[in-house]
C-alpha cells in the first residue's frame, strides 16, 4: 500500500507539472510579443494601425475563443482539446516567425491566440481531475509554477528576441512542444457524460462581447473615452453581453449557465478577480512608465526591478494553497489579500521624484503576495464549483474575466494618469506665463527627452528646468491615479466581502454546502444531484457511484464557516 501511495503521488506531481507547462504559453507569449513586435513591425514595414492591430490580435482571438474551447473540451474531452490547442499554438507561432508579410504575421498571431485559448483554460480545468481531493493545493501549484516559469522564460524570450524577432516568436512554440510531450502521458481525460446541443448563439454572443469590450478598453487610454474607436466597440460588447446573459438564462442546455453565479462564493470571486487583475495592470504598466519617464530606468532595469514582485507571487500562491488546504477560511484569506492590495496602492500614492527603489520594492513584494493569496482562493471555486459537465467552460471563464479586468485597469489608470498630467502641465505653463509658441517647444522637448532623442539642440539649463517641472507633474499625476485605483479596489473588495458574508450565513443555515453545483446554481448535495465523473488514469471517465461529496468528486472547497 505504501508503494502504491508513493506511485500515486509521483504520478500526480508529474500531471500537475505537465498542466503547469501547458499554462505557460499564456505567460511567455505576451512577453515575447511585446519584445519582438518592434523588430517585426520594422522588417515587415507595418503602418501604425497595422502594428497596433498585430500587437493585440492574439489577445482578441484568445478572448473570442476561450469559452468555446472550454465548451468543446466538456464535449470532446478536455485533455484532447488542450493537446489540440498546444498544436495549434505551435502552428501559429511558426507562421508568425516565418511571416513574409504583415497579413501572414497577423494570421499567425490570431492562430496563436486560438491555440492558447484551448491550452490555457483547459489546463486549469483538468486540475479537478488530477487532484480532486485537494483543489486548493492543485491551483496553488499551477499558479506558482507558471509564475516561476515566467521568470525564466521571460529572460529566454528576451535573449532570443535580441538575436532576431523571428527567434523571439519561436520561444512560445518551443514551450508548446515541450508541454505537448509532457501532457501526452499520465494525464487523465475528462468530459461531460451528458451534453445538450452545442450553444452556437451563446458562444457567438460572448465572443463578440469580449472582443468589443477588450478592444474598446484597450483604445481608451490613447484615443480617449469619447472616441468612436472606444464607444462603438464598447457598445457592441455591452449589447452582446446582454444578449449572452439573456440567452443563457432561457435555454435548457446553456454552454455557460449564468445561474451558477447565484452562488455567492462564485459571484464574490468575480469581484475578487477584477480587483487583483486591475492591481497587476496598474503596477506592471503605470509603475514601469514612472520608472522610465522620471527615474530614467532602462528596460532591463524595469524587468529586474519587478522581479521581486514575481518571486513574491510564487511564495503567495504556495502559502495560500497550504492555508486553504488546512481549512483557513477563504473569506479570511480574501480580506487579508484585499487590505494588502489596497494598502500597497495607497503606498505608491506617496511617491516623489527622488523616491529610492526600496520605496517601490516593499509594496510590490507585499502586493505580489496578496495578489496570489486572492487568485488562489478565487481559482479553487472556478474549478470546484461548476457541475462536472461544465468544468471546462467555467474554468475558461476565469481567463475571460482576467483579460477584461486587466484591460479595464489599464484603460482607467492611463486615462486618469494622463488626464491629470495634461492638466498639471497646463497649470505649470500658466503659472510661468509661458507663451503658446513656447508651450509647443517645451512639449516637444519633453517628448524628445522621454523617447531618448538628441537633446543637444536645446539649452541645457532650460532642458533641466522643463524636465524637472514635467517630472514633478508626472509624479503628482501618478500619485493621484494610485489613490483613485485604490478606491476602485476598495469597491470590489466590499462587493466580494459582502458576497462571502452571505455565503457564510447560508452555510450556517444549512443552505450552502461545499462541492459542485447544479446547472441552476443550486448545491448538488442539497438536491441529491447525479454523480460527477472521475478521471480514469488510462484516459477514460467513470461515473462516481458515491455522488457529490464522495471520494471521486472534486471534494470540498474550503470556505469561511
Amino acid at each position: 500500500m505504501t508503494a502504491d501511495a508513493g506511485t500515486m503521488r509521483k504520478g500526480t506531481t508529474a500531471a500537475l507539472i505537465a498542466l503547469t507547462a501547458a499554462s505557460c504559453l499564456q505567460v511567455v507569449d505576451p512577453t515575447a510579443n511585446n519584445i519582438s513586435i518592434v523588430g517585426a513591425s520594422v522588417d515587415l514595414d507595418m503602418s501604425g494601425s497595422e502594428r497596433a492591430f498585430a500587437a493585440s490580435v492574439g489577445t482578441l482571438a484568445l478572448a473570442a475563443l476561450i469559452l468555446t474551447t472550454g465548451a468543446l473540451g466538456d464535449r470532446l474531452g478536455r485533455r484532447k482539446v488542450m493537446l489540440a490547442g498546444l498544436l495549434v499554438a505551435v502552428i501559429g507561432g511558426v507562421i508568425t516567425a516565418i511571416a513574409p508579410s504583415t497579413a501572414i504575421f497577423i494570421l499567425g498571431r490570431a492562430v496563436t491566440g486560438i491555440g492558447i485559448a484551448g491550452s490555457f483554460g483547459l489546463s486549469f480545468a483538468l486540475l479537478r481531475e488530477v487532484l480532486p481531493n485537494n483543489i486548493p493545493k492543485a491551483v496553488a501549484f499551477w499558479l506558482a509554477g507558471q509564475t516561476a516559469a515566467a521568470l525564466v522564460l521571460g529572460v529566454v524570450a528576451g535573449w532570443m528576441a535580441g538575436i532576431s524577432w523571428r527567434l523571439g516568436y519561436l520561444t512560445m512554440p518551443i514551450v508548446a512542444v515541450v508541454a505537448f510531450l509532457m501532457c501526452m502521458r499520465g494525464l487523465p481525460e475528462a468530459k461531460a457524460d451528458k451534453v445538450g446541443k452545442f450553444d452556437y448563439v451563446g458562444l457567438s454572443a460572448i465572443a463578440v462581447s469580449l472582443i468589443g469590450l477588450i478592444y474598446g478598453l484597450s483604445n481608451a487610454g490613447g484615443d480617449g473615452w469619447t472616441s468612436s474607436s472606444v464607444l462603438i466597440p464598447l457598445a457592441i460588447g455591452v449589447v452582446a453581453m446582454v444578449v449572452f446573459i439573456w440567452w443563457e438564462a432561457r435555454i435548457p442546455d446553456p454552454a455557460f449557465p449564468v445561474k451558477l453565479f447565484k452562488d455567492p462564493e462564485l459571484a464574490g470571486s468575480v469581484a475578487t478577480g477584477f480587483s487583483f487583475n486591475m492591481w497587476q495592470a496598474v503596477v506592471m504598466i503605470q509603475l514601469s512608465m514612472l520608472w522610465q519617464y522620471v527615474y530614467r530606468y532602462e528596460p532591463l532595469q524595469v524587468s529586474l526591478g519587478q522581479l521581486p514582485m514575481s518571486l513574491a507571487m510564487v511564495v503567495g500562491a504556495t502559502i495560500a494553497g497550504r492555508m486553504l488546504s488546512k481549512g483557513i477560511p477563504a473569506s479570511l484569506n480574501l480580506i487579508i489579500g484585499h487590505v494588502l492590495l489596497i494598502g500597497t496602492m495607497v503606498m505608491f500614492g506617496f511617491s516623489t521624484s527622488t523616491s529610492p527603489y526600496i520605496f517601490f520594492a516593499i509594496p510590490m513584494i507585499v502586493g505580489g503576495f496578496a495578489r496570489m493569496l486572492n487568485e488562489t482562493t478565487m481559482g479553487q471555486y472556478f474549478v470546484a464549483k461548476p457541475p462536472a459537465a461544465l468544468t471546462g467552460a467555467m474554468s475558461s471563464s476565469k481567463t475571460a474575466i482576467g483579460q477584461t479586468s486587466f484591460a479595464l485597469g489599464t484603460a482607467l489608470s492611463s486615462t486618469f494618469l494622463f488626464g491629470q498630467y495634461g492638466r498639471a502641465i497646463a497649470e505649470k505653463f500658466a503659472e510661468a506665463n509661458v507663451e503658446p509658441a513656447q508651450q509647443g517647444q517645451y512639449t516637444g522637448m519633453i517628448q524628445t527627452y522621454v523617447s531618448g532623442g538628441d537633446m543637444d539642440q536645446y539649452d541645457p539649463a532650460v532642458v533641466q528646468k522643463v524636465i524637472d517641472e514635467a517630472s514633478d507633474a508626472f509624479v503628482t499625476s501618478f500619485n493621484g491615479t494610485m489613490f483613485i485605483i485604490a478606491g476602485f479596489l476598495t469597491f470590489f473588495a466590499v462587493i466580494s466581502t459582502l458576497f462571502f458574508m452571505r455565503a457564510n450565513k447560508l452555510r450556517r443555515d444549512g443552505r450552502l454546502v461545499d462541492g459542485p453545483l447544479t446547472v441552476d446554481g443550486v448545491p448538488a448535495a442539497l438536491v441529491g444531484g447525479a454523480g460527477t465523473s472521475t478521471a480514469d488514469p488510462d484516459g477514460g471517465t467513470t461515473p462516481d457511484a458515491d455522488g457529490p461529496g464522495g471520494p471521486g468528486t472534486a471534494g470540498p472547497a474550503p470556505s469561511g464557516a
